[in-house]
């Protein structure tokens, strides 16, 4: 199978990296890698120019040699970013679709509240993921208003391929948002949207259907759990009990799901569930953790408030057509609130998530860094947005 692999050659001539990359094994040695990084003459001058798209036949050890490449570059420079890293960068995303989606299976979905439950649409429809839910989409009108949980109970199992995508287990906790239970047994396999944690936070507060920000929640949440684990909690109408109930002050609800994002990221052993307000609190230092395993761990990142061109990235890098359930919202906040258009910031009264925020930039970086090494923009996805039938200058999202 032809990997196409970026090559260049350094300023002064020295070294040629083609013919270099052409003669390596796969998957090259530690020794001859910081060799071929220790041509430069610092970290800083390091640059790699003309460059060259070269045609490699490999055996399946691409991905392995390149990140061999990666490490060997940082140890010879350091934690600076050079012009390595984003050479490492675009050569492991440039195979085609099917080899990275392979290398993502099985998909592990990380779902944030209020960052759009949607995605696992765009997910469960990735070529051969989940054969039996081809023509499904999962939405309130196809499996009733807690269609997540359904999907989750009643059909994730026997839908999707095991070896491809991740169900919970129908005798655990179904409820989403739940944390990554293993980090290092699905690093590299992880998919999710993230969101601007003030605008998360402010459409969580928002959310009657749901009522996150109802008194008491937690309590409400333990006997839902209940309901479920006995089997008298009604599918169709979960959150019932839910509506109506009065909501805490905002400030102190944005207290309470501060660092919610990071909690689902790092928090193996959880005591108490992500949507709990009285769940521990997460630190700074948390917050860099989370952020490298968003930088590390993540296959696919996307960001709510971009959510065309996630999509169009999720398949520019995994293969699929872009589809309309892909763009369309299944879990709405409230009827009327574009995506495109901010929640106001100023009721929060200058209080911001400073440990989200460190997640969110992670995120944020990684996202361009993608939309760039594949081209991704709204001109080179009028494709995916024709196939979908979507106009991208006219959002009704409600997230």
């Amino acid at each position: 199978m032809a990997y196409t692999l970026l090559a260049g050659r350094v300023e002064d001539g020295s070294v040629n990296w083609q013919q270099l990359v052409d003669g390596l094994e796969f998957p090259a040695t530690r020794e001859v890698v910081s060799a071929l990084c220790s041509r430069a003459s610092s970290p800083v001058d390091h640059h790699f120019k003309h460059w060259d798209v070269v045609p490699l036949m490999a055996a399946g050890k691409v991905v392995a040699w390149l990140l061999g490449y990666g490490d060997a570059c940082a140890d010879a420079y350091g934690p600076q970013e050079s012009s390595v890293q984003l050479l490492q960068h675009k050569l492991v995303l440039g195979g085609p679709a099917e080899l990275r989606l392979q290398e993502a299976e099985p998909i592990y979905w990380v779902h944030f509240p209020k960052c759009g439950s949607s995605l696992i649409n765009a997910l469960i429809h990735l070529p051969g993921v989940c054969p039996l839910a081809h023509n499904l989409v999962l939405d309130e009108k196809s499996l009733g208003a807690c269609w997540l949980e359904v999907w989750y109970k009643d059909w994730c199992h026997e839908a999707c391929d095991k070896e491809k995508f991740w169900c919970p287990s129908v005798h655990g906790n179904l409820l989403p948002h739940q944390p990554i239970a293993n980090y290092s047994a699905v690093a590299g396999k992880l998919m999710g949207m993230f969101r601007n944690p003030e605008q998360r936070i402010l459409s969580g507060y928002r959310d009657d259907f749901n009522n996150f920000a109802a008194v008491n929640y937690a309590g409400h949440l333990q006997q839902i759990l209940a309901m479920y684990a006995n089997g008298t909690l009604d599918m169709e109408r979960c959150t019932d009990s839910l509506h109506g109930l009065p909501k805490v002050p905002l400030l102190e609800f944005a207290e309470g799901w501060k660092g919610g994002m990071t909690y689902q990221l790092v928090v193996e052993h959880p005591t108490a569930q992500t949507l709990d307000l009285a769940r521990p609190q997460m630190t700074r230092q948390d917050a860099e953790e989370a952020a490298r395993r968003v930088r590390e761990g993540f296959a696919f990142v996307g960001i709510t408030e971009e959510w065309d061109l996630s999509v169009c990235l999720l398949h520019k890098m995994f293969g699929g057509a872009c589809r309309a359930s892909d763009f369309e919202d299944a879990n709405p906040t409230s009827a009327g609130k574009s995506a495109h258009v901010d929640y106001d910031t100023s009721e929060l009264m200058g209080w911001q998530d400073d440990v989200d925020g460190v997640v969110y930039a992670a995120a944020l970086d990684v996202f361009h860094r993608n939309l760039i090494a594949l081209n991704v923009s709204h001109e080179s996805c009028r494709e995916c947005y024709s196939h979908a039938g979507r106009d991208p200058s006219s959002s009704t999202s409600t997230w």
